[in-house]
């Protein structure tokens, strides 16, 4: 079987191509080049998603299935604008090529921040709850409508098994999102008067859950999560970092400052799921993948220690326990 990864510069599509690499032949496309550190198991293409380039990958490779990894996170790197056309016109256009060509098996990584964090969501947040993050926060719009457009998809392409996982905050090693550089750097914004219930889930569990999707194909649209639930507080001390509380009124004026100085993108949004719990229930997932995490979210966290201290792992180890 041969497999596109797409995102494949990416830690979590690293640790994928590492457990797949000796049952499957790998593709990787990426808009970055491949980290100098590691070697990607399989051809390597650098190519915008949305380019002409993308489709000579497909004419020149048969695809059985597609792991769609390479959303581009809200950062300080990258225009609106270029994330648009990533994320919504680069995944239509591999939409298209997928059913075009007769791939048979699509896996897409989206993120629970689509549902938004907010006073009056539900306690726990099912597969169909409402998507309310682009009401209030423009720059997860594009992260919203990657989410509408496989969702239509799936819906459409009856042809193409399509199987979209909405992850947690996912922490790990190797990962570089906002959530793991503050706990990394030590120092963790906490907003006055809040204490939320997160959840946090380990690199290697994500890299599971989407093995689990690539191998047992069954459609539809999955929330996944670690173990449990924690204070956000109680987070921050297993991370071995220091909780810093700010007043609500000035948090907007303390992320740009904190952006500034740590040289650690913040986007605005993020400061309203460190008020309001966001939950997401992965029960459809574990009961259709039989899936149930293996590292503890308490693990996860202090295995994450500052990142200076952070052991250089071979990134495509074999690793049973991906």
């Amino acid at each position: 079987m041969k497999i596109l990864l797409t995102g494949a510069s990416g830690a979590i599509a690293r640790l994928v191509a590492g457990a797949l690499s000796p049952k499957y032949e790998l593709v990787g496309v990426d808009p970055r080049p491949a980290p100098s550190e590691t070697h990607f198991p399989g051809e390597f293409i650098v190519a915008d998603y949305h380019s002409r380039k993308l489709d000579e990958v497909f004419k020149k490779h048969t695809f059985d299935a597609v792991l769609h990894l390479g959303r581009i996170r809200e950062s300080q790197k990258y225009s609106p604008q270029y994330r648009f056309q990533m994320n919504v016109v680069g995944t239509q256009k591999l939409l298209d090529l997928c059913r075009v060509t007769g791939v048979k098996n699509l896996v897409i990584l989206s993120t629970y921040h689509v549902y938004g964090a907010h006073k009056l969501n539900p306690l726990v947040l099912t597969e169909d709850s409402p998507l309310r993050a682009s009401q209030s926060f423009p720059e997860l719009a594009d992260a919203v409508e990657l989410d509408h457009a496989a969702t239509t998809f799936m819906w459409k392409a009856r042809d193409v098994r399509t199987t979209i996982l909405r992850p947690t905050n996912v922490v790990g090693k190797h990962v570089r999102n906002t959530i793991c550089s503050l706990l990394r750097s030590g120092i963790c914004p906490r907003v006055f008067g809040f204490d939320p219930l997160m959840q946090f889930m380990d690199e290697k569990d994500l890299a599971r859950a989407l093995i689990l999707a690539l191998e047992n194909p069954i459609p539809g649209i999955f929330n996944v999560a670690g173990e449990g639930v924690i204070a956000l507080s109680h987070a921050i001390k297993h991370a071995q970092a220091v909780s810093i509380p700010i007043p609500p009124l000035v948090s907007a004026s303390f992320v740009r400052v904190l952006s500034e100085v740590s040289k650690i993108p913040f986007p605005p949004y993020l400061m309203e799921y460190f008020k309001y719990p966001t939950i997401i229930s992965d029960d459809a997932f574990r009961k259709a993948f039989g899936y149930y995490p293996k590292v503890k979210t308490t693990q996860s966290l202090r295995n994450l220690g500052p990142i200076s201290e952070r052991p250089k792992l071979p990134i495509y180890a074999q690793d049973e326990s991906v």
